[in-house]
């Protein structure tokens, strides 16, 4: 393996830095002819060969993944491999005889081409940037190699198998190979040619590989640049018992950002090389008060390394973006040029929605965008090294990267007597993938620490690697999560710690700090208690930030009985069984992002509690702190805002924020506003860019927040009791009647059933008590769908101890229901107040009698209401749905919505669209017509769907079901609550809402209106 790189023939060439428009580059991306067999032993066995017929062969595209473009089947598992299975695992697998004889598909591909003219006489290469799992190549039927470490490229010096005229290329990939043990990823497992494939040529001298440390000193300040290179000489003397050296002369030019020279250095004395053989040189520079990289600033420099001939001839240009910056771990910390960064990160899988494992640039770059739009600052690159375009990126853009070797034995488990980080058979696996990574990326200035691999035990493998790494790398660090707190990591990096855990950490005078490798499992409607992490990290020492798990979703675009649904494991085929024992369902989908790389409602809240500046608020003065380590607020501008009950009464602009990093100002602005009785205002303060910055355009906003400024509560709603209502009773309920609405109550069943106003239905049922939600991901993780099940329908099935209805002196009718539930462990009353305008007080009571209970999902109502009202507004947070521990990123404001945007499609259906901190709620038609609801003791959770319960948790067991099957109904259900349980945010396969977002299992009791809606002519 060698550093990324490419040699041009002139530095016009080397200074644009585009490969592809080199004369000595050669695309074998596109069309190859190719054949596809489940079982090896079918196989095409002599297709190599030049005389080979394959006429009958498809056309098939490189780079792809088989699976997704019409051979074999995509797998999905996280721990157990996928030729194995679940049951197979740990000890009882047999490395490597577990792969089935019958069944391990293989792929052959023929590609053709003619050599350009002009490459005779120089030797040419063949590049595969990642093959999965394993190849075999031959040239004009000549076998050149085998390869595998499916992520990382192969090359192959092909010169000699090349001829005049046309050339064949044969390669047979297989989808799993001994290598397979080390490349369990908890992601889809593919197979095929994944990154592109192309020649390239050289000259016979050849730089043929480097190492540029570019460190800093004098407090950091000052540059200093060391450069290794390597020239090899492909020349083999013949006819000599010894080899003549070839001269050469090899200069080192260095240039800023905007193209000026730094220096221009030879490097010093006369060089030669022996042929078939390589010199190394070394050459070292200091440059005062140089530009610093961070993510912040993502300073380049562009090294330029020119090789020429014993005549002066240029004979190849090798650029090299490289960044000044340090790295180091001291007095516990983990710093960047000498200032203590948090790690505001994500850990990234490469995936499309369409092609799998194979990205576009298009998709990498949008990747980039919505990290920066996001506030991330830092990738781990799980669970291998991914494109080297990426890596380009993240030195251009500004990501502190965490590389990690393509290793991962999960499903092998860690047990020392038999993980295979400990097996000294796997040792030269292990080490020449750790190997591998470092040699390819080790001049780029993003990559800020090294990673062994991931979940695949600890041992003598690891130690080993470990230790090279420290030996050949002595400016970063190297971590590894399963040495846990063995000598070979770093820094303590865990996965999905709790809040609490990591606030005990701190305190316990560690000696290693902490950077969690994974944490905030965002699997479906998820990321509750991310803002309590960051309250954590942000305030005690030892810790410094950590890595999301992950930041996009898995999910695969798929028409499935003609509907198009975000497929996930067990998936496919996509008719018949579903093989359980080859997936782990929807666990593949849980990204701060969307398989598209959209907008979830969870990367709202990432990029609140990521955002860079913090704002409090004392009187009328604005503290300001600039939360950046390295980058001054000179182009940022405050745009703030009063509002009175939502609406903007008041604004400005604060232009000049000139706060030098690390540091807070004081603005004074000017408040002071003549507040109503009743009414209530906020402060909210919006900092936007003044100029466009890579992927942020101007007006962008960075950053925002929202500051109470008043406590006076909200004039409540007073109906008209001038109007009577008027009690008609038969046997089966009640029905009140008023000025132009009738309202039916079933006192069989103890449910108010129908609301017409003005000739209209407007409730078709409800509401009623109800305290069960569709369970998301998480809750199915922490089994709520079935220990909480109790609370499902647990209204409608309970016994009916009491009705009452009540003329009151104001005019009013009081209907009133009680019930028992769980044989008597508890009551519920709900009552109706119900005016002679037509506006309806509705209170509930919930009394925890007796019995254990561990939680409830919600305390609230459901009902039923007309299609019609699908025009959505609110007073409350939003626009995105909201939850009681994550809703940080949602203001408090007038939002006006459709039905249709309710709902977030996540891949499997489960609760969405709450709306929290609701003091009024309206759904009207067209016309204007409708309801309100309106908060009276409690600030409201809302939200109405056109999917019932039963559409979105059909089954107590997790059956394979997609948004995207999803049917609308004739009729919108709605919630009016109190409140919802958490949506949890530290994994989903146990962990519950932190404590102070559960519902106990105790009294509760709320009130709020529900008042007609006639538009005003």
């Amino acid at each position: 393996m060698r550093a990324t790189g490419f040699a041009f023939e002139s530095m016009a060439l080397a200074e644009k830095g585009e490969k592809e428009n080199s004369q000595y580059y050669f695309s074998l991306d596109g069309l190859w002819k190719f054949n596809w067999v489940s079982n090896p032993n079918d196989r095409p066995r002599d297709f190599y060969k030049t005389d080979f017929d394959d006429s009958k062969w498809v056309d098939f595209k490189v780079p792809a993944n088989w699976e997704l473009n019409g051979y074999g089947l995509p797998i999905y598992l996280n721990q157990p491999y996928d030729f194995a299975g679940k049951t197979k695992t740990g000890a009882a697998l047999n490395p490597p005889f577990d792969i089935p004889q019958d069944h391990d598909p293989v792929g052959s591909y023929r590609k053709k081409f003619v050599v350009p003219a002009n490459w005779w006489g120089r030797r040419i290469f063949i590049h595969l940037g990642a093959v999965k799992s394993a190849f075999f190549i031959w040239v004009n039927g000549v076998k050149v190699g085998y390869s595998e470490d499916s992520k990382l490229a192969a090359e192959f010096d092909i010169s000699s198998y090349l001829r005049a005229g046309e050339n064949l290329i044969a390669l047979q990939v297989y989808r799993w190979s001994d290598g397979s043990y080390l490349e369990d990823q908890d992601m889809w497992r593919l197979a095929g040619i994944e990154r592109s494939v192309y020649l390239y040529s050289t000259p016979r001298l050849d730089i043929r590989d480097f190492k540029v440390v570019s460190n800093l000193t004098n407090n950091y300040t000052t540059g200093i640049l060391n450069v290794n290179a390597e020239v090899d000489s492909y020349i083999i003397d013949t006819g000599r018992l010894h080899s003549i050296p070839d001269t050469f002369s090899l200069s080192m030019q260095l240039k800023d950002t905007a193209g000026n020279m730094v220096f221009d250095k030879m490097f010093p004395g006369v060089h030669s090389v022996l042929g078939n053989y390589q010199t190394n040189l070394s050459l070292n520079e200091v440059i005062q008060d140089v530009h610093t990289w961070s993510a912040e600033i993502p300073y380049l420099y562009t090294l330029y390394m020119t090789l020429k001939n014993n005549n002066g001839e240029v004979l190849e240009v090798v650029p090299v973006k490289i960044g000044f910056r340090s790295v180091e771990i001291k007095n516990n910390n983990f710093l960047v040029n000498g200032k203590r960064v948090f790690i505001k990160g994500v850990n990234r899988h490469e995936h499309d929605p369409h092609q799998g494992h194979t990205l576009t640039r298009e998709d990498m770059i949008k990747d980039m965008e919505m990290m920066k739009k996001l506030n991330v600052n830092a990738v781990r690159n799980s669970h291998y090294p991914p494109d080297p375009f990426w890596m380009q990126l993240c030195d251009e853009y500004g990501m502190y990267v965490v590389d990690e070797a393509n290793i991962e034995s999960h499903g092998r488990y860690y047990d020392l007597g038999y993980t295979l980080g400990n097996d000294k058979k796997w040792r030269k696996a292990h080490m020449e993938r750790i190997e591998r990574m470092y040699e390819r990326d080790k001049n780029h200035p993003s990559v800020v620490t090294w990673s062994l691999g991931n979940e695949a035990g600890n041992g003598e493998n690891f130690y080993a690697g470990y230790d090279w790494l420290k030996k050949i790398d002595t400016t970063r660090p190297v971590q590894y999560e399963r040495a846990e707190y063995d000598y070979n990591t770093d820094m303590i990096v865990p996965q999905y710690p709790s809040p609490d855990w990591l606030k005990r950490y701190s305190e316990s005078h560690p000696s290693r700090l902490m950077i969690m490798s994974e944490y905030a499992h965002i699997m479906g409607n998820s990321l509750g208690n991310f803002k309590e992490y960051w309250d954590v990290i942000e305030h005690n020492p030892n810790l410094q930030g950590g890595f999301i798990w992950e930041w996009i979703d898995q999910s695969i675009d798929t028409v499935k009985n003609g509907k198009r649904i975000e497929a996930y494991g067990g998936d496919f085929p996509l008719s018949g069984p579903v093989p359980e024992n080859f997936s782990d369902n929807n666990f593949c989908v849980k990204g701060v992002v969307t398989a598209f790389r959209k907008m979830t409602p969870m990367a709202v809240e990432v990029r609140k509690v990521y955002q860079n500046i913090a704002s409090a608020l004392n009187g009328n003065i604005l503290q300001i702190t600039n939360k950046f380590f390295f980058k001054n607020l000179s182009n940022v501008r405050l745009n703030w805002e009063i509002t009175e009950n939502g609406k903007v009464v008041r604004s400005g602009i604060v232009s000049q924020l000139n706060v030098t990093p690390q540091q807070t100002t004081d603005v004074s602005l000017p408040l002071q506003y003549n507040q109503k009785e009743g009414k209530e205002y906020f402060l909210n303060v919006h900092y936007v860019l003044k100029n466009a910055e890579p992927f942020l355009d101007k007006g962008c906003q960075i950053a925002y927040d929202q500051f109470p400024l008043n406590k006076s509560q909200l004039t409540k709603y007073s109906p008209d009791k001038k109007l009577a209502a008027h009690l008609l009773k038969n046997s089966n309920g009640y029905e009140v009647i008023g000025k132009g609405f009738a309202i039916w109550f079933d006192s069989t069943r103890g449910k108010m059933m129908n609301y017409i106003f003005n000739g209209q239905q407007i409730v078709v049922s409800g509401p009623q008590p109800s305290f069960w939600r569709a369970p998301t991901d998480n809750d199915i993780g922490a089994g709520f769908n079935k220990s909480l099940r109790m609370w499902r329908n647990v209204y409608d099935s309970s016994k009916l101890i009491e009705t009452k209805a009540e003329i009151l002196n104001d005019k009013s009718i009081l209907i009133t229901f009680e019930k028992s539930l769980l044989n008597g462990d508890a009551i519920v009353t709900q009552s109706y107040q119900v005016f002679g305008d037509g506006s309806v007080k509705v209170a509930m009571n919930f009394n925890a009698i007796k019995g254990k209970y561990p939680l409830m999902m919600r305390v609230g109502n459901d009902l039923q209401i007309s299609p019609e009202l699908s025009n959505i507004s609110w007073y409350g947070r939003g626009p995105w749905e909201s939850y009681r521990d994550r809703k940080s990123g949602s203001l408090v404001g007038l939002y006006n919505q459709t039905l249709d945007q309710q709902y977030f499609p996540y891949a499997r259906p489960q609760e969405s669209g709450n709306k929290s901190d609701v003091r009024w709620y309206s759904v009207t038609d067209a016309k204007g017509n409708g309801l309100k609801f309106i908060f009276e003791d409690s600030l409201l959770n809302c939200e109405a769907l056109p999917y019932s319960l039963d559409d979105l948790d059909p089954s107590p067991e997790k059956h394979q079901y997609h948004s995207g099957e999803l049917e609308k109904r004739d009729t919108i259900f709605m919630h009016v609550d109190l409140q919802q349980l958490g949506v949890q945010g530290i994994d989903s396969w146990g962990a519950w809402p932190l404590k102070k977002y559960r519902i106990p299992f105790a009294d509760h009791q709320y009130s709020y209106w529900m008042i007609p809606v006639k538009k005003v002519k």
